[in-house]
């Protein structure tokens, strides 16, 4: 997707969601309710999620950067696993 493609989306979807963070918080998994920066995946693409608006939430800077060393982390640990 390019990089316009993107951030028109990314607009839409902190727009949809309120610029309030959406992601699961745990134990209960009430939303963070931070103020959102970022659109994040629900399904990492690396995982077959796609850049649908359906798969999509606003997410704020933490939430987001999370995300990404989650994903590295479990793609190395499979990685080394013979």
């Amino acid at each position: 997707m390019s990089t316009r493609a993107w951030r028109r989306l990314r607009a839409y979807v902190l727009e949809r969601d309120r610029y309030v963070c959406q992601r699961p918080q745990p134990p209960a998994g009430a939303p963070c309710g931070r103020p959102a920066t970022d659109a994040g995946h629900i399904v990492a693409r690396v995982y077959g999620g796609t850049d649908d608006p359906t798969n999509l939430r606003a997410e704020c800077e933490p939430c987001n950067a999370t995300d990404g060393g989650n994903i590295r982390r479990r793609r190395q640990s499979t990685e080394r696993t013979p």
